[in-house]
């Protein structure tokens, strides 16, 4: 998150563009086409915002997990999640945890699952999100077998392998973020924002 723009959640008057500006902070690579998914916690009423915010824009959005006034919404863009999970060496890999079906409906409906029985301590968390959220399988992999240690560096999820690479895709986000955070405090809205990486308006990444 970029810390310099917190105070602005606290002081826009405006619920559709507080709401756009954690989707800018949060969200900025799906909103730019350039990865499949992410997720972030907010209220109910925050989820009815984003619905309307992300209306036309392609981008799906799901409320799960809901407690204490609060769950998680999952942002994802569904060919483009499809093809990713849709892999071979991802699909073997979530298989070993469960997943039978290459449905990517069906498989979303069993990640929630596995996250619910985590939350009602039945069950281990379950890490084969990363493959959800687009993480690189390797990377995923890594952490399951280090148990979140021992890696190469942590940025939008921790790297295990080719950091010169991961390296470059978060600059290429954080460039995206910066982007995005610069155009709903000029007042773009989210459909527009979208529209504009979709055109390439923005300058080159």
């Amino acid at each position: 998150m970029l810390i310099w723009e917190m105070p602005k959640l606290n002081t826009l008057e405006d619920e559709y563009k507080r709401i756009s500006m954690l989707l800018a902070i949060h969200c900025a690579p799906v909103l730019a086409g350039v990865k499949a998914a992410n997720m972030m916690t907010v209220t109910r009423a925050d989820f009815s915002c984003i619905k309307g915010l992300l209306k036309n824009t392609g981008i799906s959005c799901c409320f799960r997990g809901e407690r204490e006034k609060q769950g998680i919404v999952y942002l994802y863009r569904e060919s483009t999640l499809d093809g990713y999970v849709r892999r071979a060496e991802n699909l073997s890999f979530l298989r070993e945890y469960g997943y039978e079906t290459a449905n990517l409906g069906s498989m979303l409906d069993g990640l929630w699952d596995r996250i619910r029985l985590y939350r009602e301590g039945k069950s281990e968390f379950p890490h084969e999100i990363g493959i959800f959220l687009e993480y690189p399988l390797l990377d995923v992999q890594g952490f399951v077998e280090n148990g979140g240690r021992n890696y190469l560096f942590a940025g939008y999820w921790k790297v295990y392998q080719d950091a010169k690479r991961a390296a470059e895709k978060f600059r290429q986000y954080d460039r995206y973020r910066q982007q995005a955070v610069q155009a709903v405090t000029l007042g773009s809205g989210i459909l527009e924002i979208v529209e504009e990486y979709r055109g390439n308006y923005f300058w080159e990444i």
